[in-house]
């Protein structure tokens, strides 16, 4: 990624580098060094207007810095940017370019005894064999910058493509800043939904002041912490992991009054056990900032922020906005929940400057209903998620089953 610092016309710049370069604008010297130290800024477009680069390359020696002046020149930002690329190659680069001129240096050796006619056509032979090795050093470093102004763009929209998962297996973090926000309800309907379709899904509670299990009828919940089994199944038998009766695999929260965070070794633990058998992984995580957050964050796919627009919640929410924004993920892996909301319209607006940079991708109203019968009844929470289950489980638009709603085990 690189980091823009501009004067004016921000917006020009992103507009020219979107879907060519990845490039995100910085407004302060503290938001620029917290990216920095997450080590995902390769480079920093340093408008001179500005006056800063001298003090940016003394606070930051490590990270390369351009310096340009409007307008700003796109073909020299992607030739900067691709001299960084080689650059880093360069150990492996540096080590073939030698082998490659002995190589060549010592071919032509047998093809000159060849003529044994006379002494004379070895020295023209020589002559054309030298000048190649002056020449092609300098042809890729001096002739590309004359021609990249023409091809580059082009050619950069076609070889670049998006970041591949390391992982095949969606893994949904249900995360929230402060308790009460709805997070284990919103995640135990996503389960259910995704087990009725025929996932084979695992729910992770690493939450240890509330327990989703019992929203699936598990009153009672065995100490998972320390288990180290070989499959799934042998924690089905061990008692570590809940089997319910729509085929959905709980591995639930200690609950015992001792425990105030779960160990980060047992979360990793079971995400790793759960990627090699399950068609999606669910976990519910602590309320805040934790250890296990820092865990599993390099396994999850998406994460489901689900909020609350209370007043008291307002600074925390942008809070935890900003420090997934610092962990590294972009606004496509986030994606906002309103819950119990009221006042749908005025909410969503409030939400949209306290969630920067991610956007808010469903409301969930309050459903009554499950105050009053408890498990599985909402059905406006169903008729809210179910365009964003289908595009994360990938169902195709197809009837679902009737009233699945009420069913408890």
């Amino acid at each position: 990624m690189l980091a823009l610092l501009c004067a004016n016309g921000a917006e020009e710049i992103l507009a020219q580098c979107e879907g060519i370069l990845e490039v995100r604008l910085m407004t302060a010297m503290s938001e620029l060094r917290k990216y920095a130290a997450t080590g995902y800024v390769d480079g920093i477009l340093v408008d001179a207007r500005l006056g800063v680069t001298a003090a940016i390359r003394e606070r930051l020696p490590q990270i390369p810095v351009y310096e340009f002046t409007a307008p700003f020149d796109l073909a020299a930002v992607m030739r900067w940017e691709e001299q960084l690329r080689t650059q880093r190659s360069a150990p492996l680069d540096s080590s073939s370019v030698p082998e490659t001129t002995v190589t060549k240096t010592s071919e032509p050796a047998p093809s000159v005894p060849t003529p044994p006619v006379s002494e004379d056509p070895p020295q023209p032979s020589v002559q054309p064999m030298a000048a190649p090795q002056v020449e092609r050093p300098v042809t890729p470093t001096v002739s590309e910058p004359s021609v990249a102004p023409h091809n580059p763009v082009e050619t950069l929209r076609h070889t670049t493509t998006p970041v591949v998962r390391r992982r095949t297996v969606p893994v949904l973090m249900l995360d929230s800043p402060k308790g009460g926000a709805g997070r284990s309800t919103l995640g135990a309907h996503t389960a259910y939904y995704a087990a009725l379709r025929g996932k084979r899904v695992a729910v992770i509670d690493l939450d240890v002041n509330g327990d989703i299990a019992q929203k699936f009828g598990f009153a009672d919940a065995e100490d998972v912490r320390g288990w180290r089994g070989g499959s799934v199944e042998e924690a089905v038998r061990d008692g570590v992991c809940l089997l319910h009766e729509s085929g959905l695999h709980i591995f639930p929260s200690p609950q015992s009054p001792e425990v105030v965070l779960q160990s980060p070794d047992d979360a990793e633990y079971l995400v790793n056990l759960c990627l090699e058998e399950m068609d999606a992984v669910l976990l519910d995580m602590p309320q805040g900032w934790t250890p296990i957050h820092q865990a599993v964050l390099p396994y999850t796919t998406k994460v489901m922020l689900v909020v609350n627009p209370a007043v008291d919640q307002l600074a925390r929410i942008q809070e935890h906005a900003d420090k997934l924004a610092f962990s590294g993920l972009d606004a496509s892996g986030v994606s906002a929940f309103v819950n119990k909301s009221k006042r749908v319209r005025a909410d969503e607006r409030a939400m949209r400057q306290y969630l920067t940079p991610y956007t808010v991708r469903a409301v969930v109203p309050f459903d009554p209903t499950i105050d009053k019968r408890g498990g599985l009844n909402g059905k406006r929470i169903v008729q809210a998620m179910k365009p964003f289950w289908d595009e994360v489980f990938e169902f195709s638009a197809v009837k679902a089953k009737r009233r699945w709603f009420g069913a408890r085990a």
